[in-house]
């Protein structure tokens, strides 16, 4: 009967630790999806082939497949860029930006603003376990918001000229590219002004009510 315990009580262990490590050796999150024209498709690495959408987080390794004339801007937020991928095409989802083995064209890429990360260093943060976290959904008006960390006179500073910059890419951007919101709702984020990136994401979920990659940001 000890012995029975004993191996019950090792595999439960056991199974507990391969869950762990399965969940650290997960591919990491490295950029989100800014806009989308077209027919596109993503192939997570958890599921079958679906259409791809606003805000969706992609993982190192998923592939997406854009039809003729597709269009689809990924924001790979730790190295600061956008870049902007024409049909047909497949694009397979690196750290290191999007990678194409059929597609006519390279992708347009633009500069984000802020400073890129070192692609071996701290991740972006609305891509981290973290980040997600803080932007968790608050569903009701009731519901308490966290407080923002207070900021230093440089850090204001900062954030002041980071808005003013998504103010200009606002003006610019085209129907449907939300890059200035999830520019924002990073360094939001990476400030550690939670409240604030709650408002925002709650005003994106107003604006995009039937958005299922949206939603998920409280998850």
């Amino acid at each position: 009967m000890r012995r029975a315990v004993a191996f019950l009580v090792f595999m439960i262990l056991a199974l507990g630790l391969s869950g762990v490590y399965a969940l650290a050796d997960a591919p990491r999150l490295v950029c989100l999806v800014a806009a989308v024209s077209g027919q596109a498709s993503l192939s997570p690495a958890d599921g079958p082939k679906k259409p791809l959408e606003l805000f969706t987080r992609l993982r190192e390794g998923e592939r997406l497949e854009l039809a003729r004339g597709a269009e689809v801007q990924l924001a790979f937020l730790q190295l600061g860029q956008r870049e902007t991928w024409t049909g047909p095409a497949t694009v397979l989802i690196a750290a290191a930006g999007g990678q194409s083995p059929n597609a006519s064209t390279p992708p347009v890429v633009d500069k984000l603003p802020g400073k890129p990360k070192p692609v071996s260093g701290e991740a972006s943060s609305i891509l981290s376990q973290a980040g997600e976290q803080a932007t968790a959904q608050v569903k009701t008006r009731e519901v308490a918001l966290p407080e923002d960390k207070p900021l230093s006179d440089e850090e204001r500073a900062q954030l002041a000229d980071f808005e003013g910059q998504v103010a200009e890419m606002r003006k610019t951007a085209a129907p449907g590219d939300v890059t200035p919101d999830i520019a924002l709702l990073e360094e939001l984020t990476r400030l550690g002004q939670r409240r604030k990136a709650l408002e925002e994401v709650r005003r994106l979920r107003e604006a995009y009510p039937d958005n299922a990659a949206l939603a998920a940001f409280e998850e």
